[in-house]
């Protein structure tokens, strides 16, 4: 039966059967394209989306983990420093022997004292400022020493509003009362709280 219904090819000439031959391999390109190549080619398209995007985030992940060890390092840097800067800050019971060894530098420098009074403290956010008033008599330079001993100490003590006054001039050596504030501070880890500027009301 197919070849009875073939026979009609036999009248047409042979470009009409070329053309008929290549109409219907056009046809069948056609439906294996639309509805096979083309869902294919989209799903790989996607799939290769997918794939540049893992690779980017891989690329980026080897880039961070490549710099963990350099971000660790500068963390134990930091850490370091502040174990050093917080150091620096005594506590409330080395307050005390602070006083002392500041006393004992103010008289090693030949210095005499007219007033040494400590003061209440002044907490701020991690710490706290322990101001002394502190008044000294004696020649200029050993107040300059003096300064200088209190500076170059390990714990941090500032000089802060000094005055000169009363010089005199004894037996050749200049003599002059200096009056200033040391301010030294502690270590508290307290913050301190945040004051509300809203008004309760009645």
């Amino acid at each position: 039966m197919a070849e009875l219904k073939l026979n009609f090819l036999h009248s047409y000439s042979p470009l009409k059967r070329a053309l008929l031959l290549l109409l219907i391999i056009a046809t069948i390109a056609g439906i294996f394209t639309y509805f096979i190549y083309m869902p294919k080619f989209k799903e790989v398209e996607k799939l290769e989306k997918k794939l540049k995007q893992a690779q980017i985030k891989l690329h980026q992940t080897q880039q961070i983990a490549s710099q963990l060890p350099k971000f660790e390092a500068e963390i134990e840097k930091l850490n370091l420093a502040l174990k050093k800067a917080l150091n620096k800050l005594p506590d409330n019971k080395e307050i005390p022997a602070l006083l002392l060894k500041i006393t004992k530098l103010g008289k090693d420098s030949k210095l005499t004292f007219n007033l040494f009074q400590p003061l209440a403290s002044r907490n701020q956010d991690f710490y706290a400022e322990v101001p002394i008033d502190i008044e000294v008599q004696g020649s200029y330079h050993a107040v300059g020493r003096f300064f200088n001993q209190i500076c170059a100490m390990p714990r941090i003590v500032n000089i802060n509003n000094y005055n000169l006054s009363d010089y005199q001039l004894v037996e050749g050596e200049d003599l002059l009362k200096t009056r200033f504030q040391a301010v030294t501070y502690t270590f508290t880890n307290k913050k301190t709280p945040e004051k509300s500027g809203k008004k309760k009301k009645r």
